[in-house]
């Protein structure tokens, strides 16, 4: 189990590196580490556990330390909140990897930022961070496990609800004839009539949500007549007909979508990727028979996380892709259907950011809304050559979180994590009018206008969805929600709104600042424990963790298993028949004896993928199997038919499919 620990924190190091915009940090952008300085420099990565949370909750902060050499670290320390501190070692050892942790039990609602640093006497390494400290754990006042997707008529009546609790929507979709909806969540892929909240279908892969709050950052879009569905989940996309959930092609996405857009017939399909460690970080164009259009990816050399692209815009007959990135590139895009880069712009932040863009039905004008600092420009217009026609900036705002453009070009609107809501004419950055939400972690996350920008439908922190005139800022109606609402589309006749916290995630605390007293400290579950649950490996149980064991898996799960009485997946005492000539020990010397971890079948420790090589499942992947003998063995390996993705019989490769579905 130990080995097991170490190899899914550096799974989650790779695989959680995609930034969320995020509340700023007093600290600005940090000096970087010189060349020099990272010479010779071990491997870090890290996090915080658990993500999100209440104040008095003992969060624990950790670093993973790699050395390729195994030379103990110097120092492993994190910064946080302004001050250095060193961290405790926890487990491990620094050629496979050594878990070192800091605990803090936060007492208001006030931000938290943190990075890790550490070096092994040559050079030096950071983490969690790219220009800015990260931003964590996130402390909200909702326990966001009622979350719903709500069907509205123009007038504010409710046509339907339908329930999706701990699962928050990550994204709606109603086509343009209102006869049909789309929805996703971290798990859940729905599609619904506007007639009845019972679902014509729903689609899922990992079936079940864990008990923690999803990660998965997914996308949707429906066709004008709801004849076809793209979506993601879990770094795939996938097209359907609406008469059935087998989807009629999937392809691979390399990381969790922040957003998905399709043309009105469904021929131009562009899905926006977060960072996977050296992939993702792109935006995909395909068509409606899953041929790749193109695909691009912003250039920064000396980044391994290159930027973000965010949730797409596409013209109805998708001549036009309108587009988005995070740091660090931070800019402003727009690409043919075909997948040309029309322009590029500037970077348009300091550090954060272009969070959203939107386009007018024609193309020609292009908003774009960022986070930014406050006083500084959160709106951004441009026309379809590239130009910047005007921007907008308050002093009372530094991200704009939803933006949207009507679909004669006409009304611009914009919602800011500072409760307000501002309707522009494209002639001009003086609002026509602004609308404010005065409670406290008031925040817009979505807003969509219609075709002639009469109306605007807005959801927020409030947990109300809102219609507006483009003529006043007082609502026509607002309707009650049961908690934040974060996705909205409207299609002039109807409004579709999902809730949850995508859209708040590290964007200001949703807890007051000031200073509690902890009547009790709140213990998360340890994080194997917690971790084991949700992939459905461990039982929580009392005493000690135990593994819930399945005979005939391929996995000797000890310590319900063994071979007396699962003898085709454990080995006898002796060990596995061909052992020692796999070990390189023909001699029976024992000297490469590694002890009883062999019968694991595959935890993830290189050393089993010498002890058996036909009786692993292989994980093809260089950091676990990294060794030219290895690869020449894993390559030999006759699996059984059917095993497509091996790593899946695996409690590693488990482990692996979790972290690609909770971040990309």
């Amino acid at each position: 189990m130990k080995k097991m620990i170490l190899r899914w924190a550096l799974i989650m190091i790779c695989l959680s590196s995609f930034a969320f915009a995020e509340e700023k940090s007093a600290v600005g952008i940090v000096p970087k580490l010189s060349a020099e300085e990272m010479k010779d420099a071990p491997i870090l990565g890290g996090g915080v556990y658990p993500q999100t949370g209440v104040p008095c909750t003992n969060f624990t902060y950790y670093a993973q330390y790699v050395d390729n050499k195994g030379r103990e670290p110097a120092y492993v320390r994190i910064w946080h909140n302004g001050g250095w501190h060193d961290m405790a070692f926890l487990e491990g050892n620094p050629k496979s990897g050594a878990t070192y942790i800091y605990n803090y039990v936060p007492t208001s609602g006030k931000g938290n930022f943190y990075y890790y640093e550490a070096s092994n006497g040559a050079g030096k390494a950071r983490a969690s961070i790219i220009d800015s400290p990260d931003n964590g754990p996130v402390l909200f006042s909702e326990r966001l496990d009622n979350n719903e997707i709500i069907l509205l008529d123009r007038e504010g009546k409710k046509i339907w609800e339908f329930q999706t609790g701990k699962e928050g929507i990550e994204g709606v979709a109603i086509s343009k004839d209102g006869g049909h909806i789309a929805a996703v969540t971290g798990f859940h892929i729905y599609l619904f009539s506007k007639d009845n909240n019972k679902p014509l279908w729903n689609f899922c892969v990992n079936c079940e949500p864990s008990s923690a709050m999803s990660g998965n950052m997914e996308g949707i879009a429906i066709s004008q007549g709801g004849s076809h569905i793209a979506a993601t989940m879990q770094g795939k996309l996938y097209f359907f007909e609406s008469g059935s959930n087998k989807p009629l092609w999937t392809v691979e996405i390399e990381s969790g979508s922040i957003g998905v857009d399709m043309s009105d017939d469904a021929d131009v399909i562009a899905v926006g990727v977060a960072n996977a460690g050296k992939k993702g970080d792109k935006i995909f164009l395909f068509d409606k028979d899953g041929n790749n259009l193109g695909e691009y990816k912003a250039s920064h050399p000396g980044y391994e996380q290159t930027g973000n692209f965010y949730q797409p815009d596409v013209t109805p007959d998708g001549k036009y892709v309108a587009v988005s990135t995070g740091c660090p590139d931070r800019r402003a895009y727009l690409f043919s259907g075909t997948g040309n880069l029309i322009f590029r712009s500037e970077q348009l932040t300091y550090d954060s950011p272009v969070h959203k863009s939107a386009i007018s039905d024609d193309g020609s004008l292009i908003v774009y809304s960022a986070d930014h600092i406050q006083g500084k420009e959160i709106v951004f217009l441009f026309d379809n050559k590239g130009k910047k026609l005007w921007s907008f900036s308050s002093s009372e705002d530094g991200t704009a979180r939803a933006v949207s453009i009507s679909g004669d070009s006409n009304y611009i609107a914009a919602g800011t994590s500072a409760g307000h809501i501002y309707l522009f004419s494209k002639n001009s950055n003086d609002p026509k009018w602004e609308y404010t939400a005065t409670a406290f972690f008031s925040q817009f996350g979505d807003i969509k206008l219609n075709q002639d920008g009469s109306l605007l439908a807005a959801g927020g922190t409030t947990k109300k969805i809102y219609l507006f005139s483009r003529d006043n800022n007082k609502p026509l109606w607002e309707y009650e929600a049961n908690t934040w609402v974060t996705k909205i589309d409207f299609n002039g006749d109807y409004i579709v709104a999902g809730t949850g916290p995508r859209e708040y995630f590290f964007e200001g605390n949703s807890v007051p600042p000031d200073e509690i007293t902890c009547r009790e400290i709140i213990q998360p579950e340890p994080l194997m424990r917690y971790l084991g649950k949700n992939l459905g490996i461990i039982d929580s149980g009392p005493g000690e963790l135990n593994v819930n064991s399945s005979c005939g898996n391929n996995l000797c799960e000890n310590p319900l298993e063994s071979h007396d009485n699962c003898p085709q997946d454990c080995c006898p005492p002796t060990g596995c028949e061909d052992d020692d000539a796999l070990r390189g020990d023909e001699a029976g010397t024992g000297e490469r004896d590694m002890g009883g971890s062999f019968c694991a079948r595959f935890d993830g420790d290189r050393e089993a993928c010498y002890a058996h090589p036909n009786g692993c499942n292989w994980i093809q992947m260089e950091e676990i199997c990294d060794d030219p003998d290895v690869k020449e063995i894993a390559e030999k390996e006759d699996l059984p038919e059917g095993t497509a993705k091996p790593e899946e019989k695996t409690i590693f490769g488990r482990i692996i499919g979790w972290f690609k579905g909770l971040f990309g």
